[in-house]
């Protein structure tokens, strides 16, 4: 009988030490990766924690991204860690922040290349200039290059799905959540633009627009005016559609439709170096 205990211990023991050693396995794929990076920040769905941590707001609110929380001490430790990532990604939801993704951050010199591991370097993407410009430019986080010293990101949206791909810099589900709204699956990107105004993104574009483009104080103006009438529009599309949090195919063509033909209006209306300068837009 005493042998048969012993055996019965040495048995469990075995199975714990097996158990231990699974959950100790480094996150050595791209999927045990972001398993380990949702255990690691499962906590910071508390913002209160994020902050005690040592992550704070650095830049401004994007319709797209939200807020970047970032966390100082570890950006310059040269390490790609699952569960210390070193940005934060926030929105305000009904008054209460809202985790929904990460980024790691990497800062490297001319000649330094970003890591292969564990998910290929097309998913990260460089920042070369100041932090107003990276804030206020229009596809801020556009382009990737060796060349010279930079920030590499990597952004995962690990607790808001994307439709552009979990490694996307923009998910354009944002403004629907904002709003507590149903993001529709995959969101136009003119009517996901189109909501954005009436949770700040007026002010975000118009300032990208200055920034880009060096406006006149007419054509300034004229843009402002612009977004004034289609953000006062946008609300009364919304505020006068049946009630439900779901937006139907017909309601994202008319709110598609009042951006375009915002658009439409400023480039007819503004001087022809500004058109130019706002092609892409």
């Amino acid at each position: 009988m005493k042998s048969l205990k012993f055996l019965f211990t040495l048995a469990m023991l075995v199975v714990t030490v097996w158990v231990n050693a699974q959950d100790a396995r480094p996150c050595d794929t791209a999927a045990a990766f972001l398993n380990c990076a949702r255990a690691g920040t499962r906590k910071y769905q508390d913002q209160a924690v994020a902050i005690v941590d040592g992550y704070q707001r650095i830049g401004r609110d994007f319709p797209a991204m939200g807020e970047h929380w970032v966390n100082t001490s570890i950006l310059f430790d040269g390490r790609l860690d699952a569960v210390h990532p070193e940005v934060l990604t926030y929105i305000t939801v009904s008054g209460r922040p809202q985790l929904l993704g990460i980024a790691y951050a990497l800062p490297l010199l001319a000649g330094e290349s970003v890591p292969h591991w564990p998910f290929g370097g097309a998913a990260w993407h460089d920042h070369f200039r100041t932090l107003d410009d990276e804030t206020f430019l229009p596809l801020h986080h556009a382009g990737r290059g060796d060349v010279s010293p930079r920030i590499s990101m990597l952004h995962a949206w690990i607790w808001l799905d994307n439709s552009e791909g979990i490694f996307a810099p923009d998910n354009w589900a944002i403004p629907y959540l904002r709003l507590s709204l149903d993001p529709p699956n995959p969101p136009p990107v003119a009517a996901s633009k189109a909501i954005s105004m009436i949770t700040g993104g007026s002010d975000y574009f118009l300032t990208s627009i200055e920034a880009a483009a060096g406006l006149t104080a007419s054509d300034r103006k004229t843009i402002q005016s612009a977004f004034r009438r289609t953000e006062a529009r946008v609300r009364m599309f919304l505020s006068g559609r049946s009630v439900g949090p779901t937006l139907t195919p017909e309601d994202l063509d008319q709110l598609s439709t009042l951006w375009t033909n915002m658009w439409a209006t400023i480039d007819a209306s503004v001087s022809k170096q500004t058109h130019l300068q706002l092609q892409g837009h």
